[in-house]
């Protein structure tokens, strides 16, 4: 292991309020790991946020047709699928190496997303860059529950979450400008792509996780070591992974549409200047950094379930009165507890998507629960363009035209299935301030 990542003093943390502090000390080693992984977590969350930020722009530049916008973003969502097969190779050869290699591809396709002319072009490089930055993400969540103790472990998701919620902020930020900056939406892109390449220098020392390591044998076979995950996933825990997808499954088809349409809904409804759009999105932004903090450090006290149901009532409540108030203050007020709540909900189950499962198929459990998030969301989105198409309207003959060509209606139809997510979450195990190996044990040895 480097020196450069291996004192064991106590880190002082001074970047942080008390209040937002590990409620356990930490390491100076994992603070370094934090930001190590939580750096890209925060360039990740920039480049994802960005289409959200400037789909006018993008949407008239490239000639994308009203009904099409959610489609759109649905089809990114399909580079979750070979995403998924990089994840279950870093529960064969690593997770470092992976971590390497994502980080290479998420640059690379950023690039040329800024220079695509067409729609196809757009989508094309978008749906590579997706690939990449999703199966990063995932493995630095995996990253982070292996390496931090289990009594600090939710502060530690929450704190990525955080580093995230500041990449959109920063995108937020950028997209102020964007009628200043040459090359406008396209200048995005590109300079998102810069910290991408200086990370990778940056992380040449990162070791592999521990637990990882421990994990290997010299007498498994190469063909066992390859089947391990896919055996391990389907044998061990399969009821976990079936109410862990039950439960994201109506919780992102009923929200993604009103999470994509946030800005687009403050231009168009509201007549917001870009510059307008920025500054909620920064201020708001700050509360969602706090959410992320607050999320696991009320789920390492009060458990991860009860903070989870919570939080996915307060979403449905949010958005809600988001897409259908026209007052200026309270627009503001359920944007801010809107994305609060989405951000700790989306923390905590991606807590969970890493906890529930033993290390040998960890990172391929995470990216299954990706997969279901962007799957089901990018159903959520389709539907919204179905129901905004006049799908309603054309299937009952006529008799129900909510939603017909109009965006809040159709979203706010879509966020009556958010509450049902928390049937299936209440059958789950409890996560909180338990060791890995007691949430998860390793069975392969007994299989």
């Amino acid at each position: 292991m480097s020196k450069t990542l291996s004192p064991d003093r106590i880190a002082k943390l001074p970047w942080l309020p008390p209040r937002l502090r590990p409620p356990e000390p930490i390491t100076v080693r994992h603070e370094r790991l934090l930001w190590l992984v939580g750096i890209a977590a925060l360039i990740a969350e920039y480049d994802v946020s960005l289409f959200g930020m400037a789909i006018k722009q993008i949407q008239t530049d490239l000639s994308i047709p009203e009904d099409q916008l959610t489609t759109t973003v649905a089809i990114f969502r399909l580079g979750m699928i070979p995403a998924l097969m990089l994840a279950y190779l870093a529960d064969i050869i690593g997770r470092r190496s992976l971590l390497m290699f994502t980080l290479l591809g998420a640059a690379l396709s950023t690039v040329a997303t800024a220079f695509t002319t067409t729609q196809a072009e757009f989508i094309a490089a978008q749906t590579f860059a997706r690939m990449f930055i999703y199966c990063e993400e995932l493995l630095c969540i995996v990253v982070i529950a292996e390496e931090f103790p289990e009594k600090v472990r939710g502060w530690a998701i929450g704190a990525l979450g955080a580093l995230g919620a500041l990449g959109a902020g920063l995108a937020a930020a950028m997209f102020a400008l964007i009628d200043v900056l040459p090359f406008g939406w396209r200048a995005l892109y590109l300079l998102g792509a810069i910290p991408l390449l200086w990370l990778l220098w940056a992380r040449r020392n990162l070791p592999e996780t521990q637990r990882f390591r421990e994990g290997l044998t010299d007498d498994e076979t190469m063909l066992g070591r390859w089947l391990r995950p896919a055996i391990g996933l389907l044998t061990h825990y399969p009821g976990r992974l079936g109410l862990l997808i039950l439960t994201i499954a109506p919780y992102v088809f009923g929200q993604a549409a009103a999470v994509i349409l946030l800005t687009k809904h403050l231009q168009e409804t509201h007549q917001w200047a870009p510059w307008q759009v920025s500054v909620l999105i920064i201020g708001g932004g700050l509360v969602a950094v706090i959410g992320n903090f607050s999320a696991g450090l009320a789920s390492d006290r009060l458990g991860r379930k009860s903070v989870l149901a919570f939080g996915m009532l307060m979403v449905t409540a949010g958005f809600a009165l988001y897409y259908g108030t026209a007052s200026t203050p309270v627009l503001i007020i359920s944007w801010i507890v809107a994305i609060f709540f989405a951000f700790v909900a989306a923390s905590i189950l991606a807590a969970l998507g890493a906890e529930l499962f033993p290390t040998s198929y960890r990172s391929v459990a995470s990216g299954i629960r990706l997969l279901a998030w962007l799957m089901f969301g990018g159903i959520g989105l389709v539907a919204e363009g179905w129901i905004f198409a006049g799908g309603l309207s054309r299937l009952t003959e006529g008799t129900v035209t909510f939603g017909t060509n109009s965006h809040p209606e159709a979203v706010k139809l879509l966020l009556a299935f958010v509450p049902l997510a928390i049937i299936p979450a209440l059958f789950l195990p409890e996560s909180a301030r338990r060791s890995l190996e007691d949430i998860a044990p390793e069975k392969r040895r007994q299989a």
